[in-house]
């Protein structure tokens, strides 16, 4: 039997914007109250940890800040062919902070993110994505020819083909975010892309920053999954 891939992706990476900008351009998921989870069955996919990643980009006025959370678990749904339900589990206690080669200073940012200013993660271990609905994408798509947006570690899916809306959990709080991927299934494989930002206070995450030196109100995600049947 075939290997089946899941690669669901809100990419977030290190490529280089101005230092007074705010979150790398990218969509901007459609945030509302949660929803009703997707119920379809189908043939489930385990989620491989090993093989899944999500990064992430934050900025300040000075700045940004790149890293990466381990996905804990998970299983995505196939009917007719097509996702049509699933989930899968941020593990918050594996935040990293990969920003250039000072260790002692990545590992005091990644203290401060595990922290109650945060991700307070000993209060709150586990985040998760629920998937509410997958329908086809219709809307504008990126030129594919801008080299700026290629692979899972830019910042726009080039050419999504669905629109994938979720209940994303993060520090105790839960919201439905709407945002445009790409999803491919081929015989026993499935691989899907996507890549958003989202307003970090809509999920209590109001830590302001220095004075002279404020954080962003948006996050850059990414989020890539690898299920195997």
């Amino acid at each position: 039997m075939k290997k089946r891939t899941l690669l669901f992706t809100a990419a977030i990476a290190a490529l280089s914007f101005s230092a007074c900008t705010d979150a790398p351009e990218s969509d901007t998921a459609t945030t509302s109250d949660a929803k009703a989870a997707a119920t379809a069955a189908g043939e489930a996919y385990t989620v491989d940890p090993a093989a899944s990643k999500i990064e992430w980009i934050g900025t300040k006025v000075t700045g940004h800040h790149q890293g990466s959370l381990a996905i804990k678990s998970g299983t995505i749904n196939v009917e007719n062919g097509s996702v049509a339900s699933g989930e899968f589990v941020l593990d918050m206690t594996s935040i990293m902070v990969t920003d250039g080669d000072d260790t002692a200073s990545n590992n005091k940012l990644k203290g401060h993110l595990l922290s109650p200013d945060f991700f307070d993660a000993a209060g709150h271990p586990e985040g998760k994505f629920v998937v509410t609905s997958v329908q086809p994408f219709s809307g504008t798509v990126t030129d594919s020819s801008d080299k700026a947006q290629e692979g899972i570690s830019k910042y726009k899916v080039t050419d999504p083909t669905h629109t994938i809306s979720g209940n994303l959990t993060l520090k105790g709080v839960t919201k439905n975010v709407t945002f445009p991927a790409k999803v491919t299934v081929t015989g026993n494989s499935i691989d899907a892309l996507a890549k958003f930002n989202i307003n970090r206070k809509e999920w209590g995450i109001v830590y302001a920053g220095q004075p002279d030196d404020l954080i962003r109100d948006h996050i850059h995600l990414g989020i890539s999954l690898k299920a195997n049947k």
